[in-house]
């Protein structure tokens, strides 16, 4: 006990002991020990000291009898003291022992004191009220120091534009949760030690975004004490304290234009170097700011994307159990900084295996709202952009989307062509009107950061999360799409659905008789490819009880024929059956469907006629009937043979009922090995007739057996206007073109305006091909057998055109006279594709100079069959645009590119390598990726006696069938490759490759990692 005791005595001794020294030393302690920490104390003092003595100094400038004799006292002191911080940073620098930086410390403590008392006392001025608190340079931004990885890049880019003193306004636009307030806090706060601007002003708006709101924001920030100041008041206020400086003013998540010289903000120039920086969701916005340059935040990459979440799961998303997982998680996010922080943080430490599959599992749901962080955070994020879009309509469209599968490219055509239906686009008086504002929607949701831009014009695409979202913000939408989906939806899931959407899945049956009262969209499209294998038909009375039923897309399955309980939807107005390769029948009963305003039979079908009580659908705007036959080799019996001997007709009669119509199609796709099929001409002839007395007719996909046929409907047409054709037409006149090479080259509605023309004896009459191809986008000349070029037609008629094929023309030598040019005009210089297909005789593509201009938009060149033909030099030379060239089946050709007679005489020798070189110049293809050279037995060169080339966007090369091509000495000036993107040199066998000659060994060694015989 006396030992405890003896213990507990003499801890307490030293403790007291300690304390003493400590307040003896502790301080001095201090100061030896955190010099680094005392020094940023001070810095931050003194900053805010010089900044107001900067603002007495500048109020006092511009005012002299405002000044007090305290505020001159006051200025005396603040100059005293900055002359001893900078005498401490010196010394700081120098300081190397104990004893020094302790006495350095206490000097530093002292100065912080005094820095402090003057910071809090007021200089008065006369008549003026100055804040005691001075402005600093930069409001720090929150923002978590662990997650700014992905932004620096974005970061990077914004600065560029910040230095650029020709750009005053930035727009920063996005979706919600893309990471725009994360990187401008980022930029913010980087800002603080720049000496870029005198301030950075940051103001969040949110919500409405008053006028009144953005000065009291911004009065704050500079300081302003009173709060009863009229708008005028403060916009004096803000005007006055902003002139003379370099702010940056930084508008965080604005919705609607903003008038910053209402708000008091001076004029932003380049001789201040003020800038505005916004951020918002909307590009719109961006355009009414009459920003100069708009940056769109791009989706996080996988890398970016992975990095995030590793930071916010933590070590545990990189163990090899879980990793899997992990990566299938942020592959549902698709890049989504926030829906990323969210789903990670939650994982964050969970070394639990079944809670991250829990997690993927609801995440593949069709609405990830299971997940109450996903919900709270990321949809509420998106729902605020939701609900600031203009009314429902637009909403509805929105909502829509979110019926397709995941990662669909959507057509906006066809998206807006089912939301007019669905009666979501009023106020217009046709189908073209209708996809105009669709259009004009589907951008708007686009700019709106709501919708994505798809990969190509036509359509678009939604993001995951924001699908997600829509899925659960609409009402009664049933989705279920994919491969994964191999049961039709339940009874109950039927009875409760508006919209139901079944694309894409691998359903093998489908329920006999569901109870949809209320459904209006039915998707059933893109069922397979094991969908309908085991039951190829729909049952008998699978739409009996869908009597709302607006919308029915049935395209791309296996049905071989159409329910009799599909006749009883009598509100039908969009029916769908575009390649329905098994359906052979379109049934008399269609004539009941009076509501239909769209009947499409597009694409691949079976279907041998069509019906005459198509005639008694008195409400059709839109038909679309595409006759598809292909040769088969399986028949179910002997019958089967003989029909493919048959004519096809079009029912007499049929068009002058369908007086609404604004879109037809009339289409016959043969296999090129079938000789017998073809339209009637007699009966096409009554019905290009019937034609002309359709007065709304936009669109136009028909046959003209003669061009006395085509004159006859250009004439007496109600639909063809005096001065022009219509919005979009394919005119195929003549034989019916038969070649699958031409019919899928169009069948993508790739070409809005197309004429093909086959056969013929003589052009100088054709006065109606003439006027069709002057507003032709593509042009289709086929079998001619006098043609001999296509000057005959009029090269002033050919300035529309985009695309060009020309084929099996056995007489034509050239495709233009180059002496015909007229009133000095290029030669179709809106050509972009240009296919020249079996011209035996060809040798030529332009007789005579081109001038400038001439096939300078030319981007793919195809040519195929032409013995005969050369490549002039100079002909190359102009294009300077061509991205794509193709050569095969030539089996004559010996050069591709050919050198003139009078470009050979400008030409010099050189001794020294004992070749032609083009009077030193040399052949730069700036933008051509790709060169396809194929069976051409005979070709050796590509140009001989030249071989200064440059390709500086080169990257393929397939070389097939080339035997006597033993160098590619094009591809390198003797000593450098002069292709510096090249990715592929491609042959199918190894031995050409081998016995290739080269003049430097070391070009082949560098060239051969691009070698290979595999094309993929």
């Amino acid at each position: 006990m006396d030992k405890i005791q003896s213990v507990l005595e003499t801890g307490k001794l030293v403790l007291e002991t300690g304390k003493l020294l400590y307040d003896i030393f502790g301080k001095q302690i201090g100061d030896i020990t955190n010099p680094e920490k005392k020094m940023e104390q001070l810095d931050k003092n003194a900053r805010y000291l010089f900044a107001q003595r900067d603002d007495v100094e500048e109020i006092t400038r511009e005012s002299p009898n405002v000044a007090t004799r305290e505020s001159r006292l006051w200025l005396e002191y603040v100059k005293k003291l900055e002359v001893e911080v900078q005498s401490i940073k010196d010394e700081h620098m120098q300081c190397s022992n104990v004893f020094s930086r302790s006495e350095l410390g206490k000097r530093v403590g002292d100065v912080i004191e005094e820095i402090t008392d003057l910071n809090n006392k007021r200089p008065k001025l006369k008549e003026k009220e100055f804040s005691n608190a001075p402005l600093e340079k930069v409001e720090p931004q929150i923002i978590e120091i662990n997650s700014l990885t992905d932004l620096e890049p974005r970061l990077q880019k914004i600065l560029k534009h910040i230095e650029d003193v020709g750009i005053r306004k930035i727009g920063i636009w996005g979706m919600g949760g893309i990471g725009k307030t994360r990187t401008l806090k980022l930029l913010n706060n980087r800002l603080a030690e720049s000496h870029m601007f005198d301030i950075v002003i940051w103001v969040t708006i949110s919500g409405e975004g008053s006028q009144r709101k953005v000065q009291n924001d911004i009065a704050e920030r500079l300081k302003c004490t009173k709060k009863d100041m009229s708008d005028n008041g403060l916009k004096a206020f803000i005007y006055n304290k902003l002139s003379g400086k370099k702010f940056l003013l930084i508008l965080d998540d604005i919705w609607e234009r903003i008038d910053l010289s209402e708000v008091g903000i001076p004029i932003l120039n380049q001789d201040n170097g003020c800038k505005l920086l916004l951020t918002t969701r909307n590009l719109g916005v961006c355009r009414r700011m009459e920003t100069d340059v708009e940056i769109q935040i791009e989706k996080l990459s996988e890398e970016e994307a992975w990095s995030l979440f590793n930071e916010k799961a933590g070590d545990v998303a990189i163990s090899p159990c879980i990793e899997p997982i992990a990566r299938d998680i942020v592959k549902k996010c698709s890049g989504l900084p926030l829906a990323i922080i969210v789903i990670g943080s939650s994982l964050r430490k969970i070394s639990s295996i079944g809670m991250w599959r829990s997690t993927l599992r609801k995440l593949q749901l069709p609405s990830t709202s299971q997940i109450e962080s996903m919900e709270k955070e990321v949809f509420s994020c998106l729902k605020i952009s939701y609900d600031r879009l203009p009314n429902d309509f637009v909403r509805n469209l929105f909502l829509y989307c979110s019926l397709y599968p995941e990662d669909s490219q959507i057509l906006v055509a066809g998206l807006t062509e089912y939301c007019w239906l669905e009666g979501y686009i009023q106020g217009v008086d046709s189908i073209e009107e209708a996809r105009e504002d669709g259009h004009h929607i589907v951008m708007n949701l686009i700019d709106a950061s709501l919708l994505e831009r798809g990969d190509d014009e036509e359509h678009v695409k939604m993001h995951d999360i924001t699908r997600d979202f829509a899925l659960k913000e609409a009402s009664g939408f049933l989705v279920k799409t994919g491969k994964h989906v191999k049961h039709p939806p339940e009874e109950k899931e039927w009875l409760q659905s508006q919209k139901i959407s079944l694309m894409r899945c691998s359903l093998s049956c489908l329920p006999e008789r569901p109870n949809c009262e209320s459904l209006s969209t039915l998707l059933l499209q893109d069922i397979g490819p094991q969908g309908f294998d085991q039951r190829t038909m729909i049952p008998e009375s699978f739409f009996d009880r869908m009597h709302s039923l607006c919308i029915l897309d049935l395209s791309r399955t296996k049905i071989k024929s159409l329910p009799s309980s599909l006749w009883n939807l009598v509100n039908l107005r969009g029916l769908y059956l575009k390649d329905c390769c098994g359906l052979k029948e379109l049934p008399s009963q269609v004539g009941a469907l009076m509501q239909l305003e769209v009947l499409d039979l597009g694409g691949d079908t079976a279907i041998k006629y069509l019906p005459r009580e198509v005639g008694e659908l008195t409400r059709l705007k839109r038909l679309i009937v595409r006759l598809k036959y292909r040769m088969c080799f399986e028949y179910e019996d002997e019958d089967d043979d003989k029909e493919w001997n048959m004519k096809f007709r079009v029912p007499i009669g049929i068009f002058p009922k369908l007086q609404l119509l604004e879109e037809l199609s009339l289409c016959v796709d043969i296999d090129g090995r079938v000789e017998k099929e073809q339209w009637d001409d007699e009966s096409m002839e009554v019905v290009v007739e019937e034609l002309c007395g359709l007065k709304h007719l936009t669109y136009l996909d028909a046959y003209f057996p003669r061009v006395e046929c085509l004159e006859h409907f250009l004439r007496h047409s109600k639909s063809v206007k005096a001065t022009s054709l219509f919005r979009k037409f394919l005119f195929r006149v003549g034989t019916e073109i038969r070649g699958q090479s031409v019919a899928d080259y169009i069948s993508g509605e790739k070409w809005e305006r197309c004429l093909l023309y086959k056969g013929g004896l003589g052009m100088p009459h054709a006065a109606a091909i003439k006027q069709t191809l002057a507003h032709s986008s593509f042009f289709v000349l086929h079998e001619h057998s006098t043609a001999r070029n296509l000057s005959e037609l009029g090269l002033a008629n050919m300035n529309e055109l985009n695309g060009c094929w020309i084929e099996s023309c056995e007489k034509m030598e050239i495709l233009f006279n180059g002496d015909e040019q007229q009133e000095a005009c290029a030669l179709l210089p809106n050509l972009k594709d240009l296919t020249i297909n079996n011209l035996p005789k060809l040798r030529s593509l332009c007789d005579g100079p081109l001038l400038p201009g001439s096939l300078s938009k030319l981007t793919h060149l195809f040519l195929s069959g032409c013995e005969k033909l050369k490549l002039q030099l100079g002909i190359i030379r102009q294009l300077y645009n061509l991205e794509y060239l193709s050569v095969e089946y030539c089996w004559t050709m010996e050069e591709i590119i050919e050198i003139e007679e009078e470009e050979m005489s400008m030409s010099v020798a050189s001794h020294s390598h004992n070749v032609i070189s083009y009077n030193n110049d040399r052949l730069i293809l700036p933008n051509i990726k790709e060169i396809r050279l194929e069976y051409l037995p005979e070709l050796v060169s590509i140009c001989r006696g030249f071989s200064n080339f440059e390709w500086p966007s080169l990257e393929t090369i397939s070389i097939y069938e080339c035997p006597k091509l033993k160098s590619l000495s094009f591809l390198s000036n003797g000593t450098n490759i002069v292709a510096p993107a090249l990715k592929k040199i491609y042959c199918q066998e190894s031995e050409w490759w081998e016995a290739l000659k080269w003049e430097d060994n070391d070009i082949k060694q560098r060239l051969q990692p691009f070698f290979t015989t595999s094309w993929y």
